[in-house]
């Protein structure tokens, strides 16, 4: 039976994969499916990433096709692996969609995770205040689940504390530092965080100054994660007014990559960077 959500990242990659080595086989889905006795629809959904597969199972199909041990088949398992791994976030079902549930499993699956936040703090370095300003700024929603996002966002937070956290490299715009995000207090204490946070290992940010110019209207913003290995996975993500969406085409992955390490690479360093938000939180 299909799965109840929309389809994760996870799985759409083991789909595609699943489908390219079926097609090198000169397979059709019937034949497939005959030979691993499925059916049609059901070989059909795996590739689509719309039916979730066990580990067990996914090591047949990968028997059938002759992808013995090695880099491809360790990959695939270990993502049908953390696919299934239930954690912190099966508590917000139904108060947070699927997608965003989704990102916070690539998260804690990550080991490097970059942002480019050309006109806001990234989620994961907001403060609560921040972060109930930022999800209350649209227009009056009777209906939204403030709090429970607001505590969604804190939990996904928890990565960069944990033992062996991913590293965190972000781009944030001069004018994400100087908004008066939930009003001059509650920025003084955003600033206050951004500069304690900088100051860790493992957590790298770079301000792109108003003088840098036209790099951020090439881009909105957006995320890059690369799972840990063997996950083999990295997945852009981006946000807009009513949803969030997921790029995991190989080349579309590095045209983002190239972008990110362009900005990382004129904005001011780290040092520097530091200056500026505590120079901007003087005069908040």
């Amino acid at each position: 039976m299909a799965h109840e959500n929309p389809p994760s990242v996870r799985f759409r990659r083991i789909g595609r994969t699943l489908r390219e080595l079926r097609e090198e086989a000169n397979r059709s889905l019937r034949t497939a499916g005959r030979d691993l006795d499925r059916s049609p629809s059901n070989l059909s959904m795996i590739e689509n990433g719309r039916q979730p597969i066990r580990p067990r199972d996914l090591g047949q199909i990968l028997d059938y096709y002759g992808v013995r041990d090695g880099p491809l088949r360790q990959s695939l398992m270990y993502l049908a692996e953390q696919g299934r791994e239930r954690d912190w976030t099966g508590a917000y079902q139904g108060r947070i969609s699927p997608a965003g549930q989704d990102l916070a499993s690539l998260e804690r699956d990550s080991g490097r995770i970059c942002s480019f936040q050309p006109a806001r703090v990234p989620g994961l370095l907001q403060t609560e205040a921040c972060a109930r300003a930022v999800i209350t700024s649209g227009p009056a929603n009777p209906s939204l689940d403030v709090a429970g996002l607001v505590a969604f966002r804190l939990g996904r937070q928890r990565i960069l504390g944990q033992p062996d956290p991913p590293r965190f490299e972000a781009v944030i715009g001069e004018a994400a530092l100087r908004q008066q995000v939930g009003g001059p207090e509650a920025m003084r204490e955003q600033l206050s965080q951004l500069a304690h946070q900088s100051r860790h290992d493992h957590i790298s940010l770079r301000v792109l100054p108003f003088s840098a110019g036209g790099p951020i209207w090439h881009s909105g913003s957006f995320d890059t994660l690369e799972l840990r290995q063997p996950g083999e996975l990295t997945v852009v993500v981006l946000e807009n007014l009513t949803h969030m969406s997921f790029r995991e085409k190989d080349d579309e992955v590095a045209e983002f990559q190239r972008f990110f390490a362009h900005v990382w690479e004129i904005a001011l360093d780290e040092a520097r960077s530091l200056d500026l938000i505590e120079e901007i939180a003087s005069e908040t």
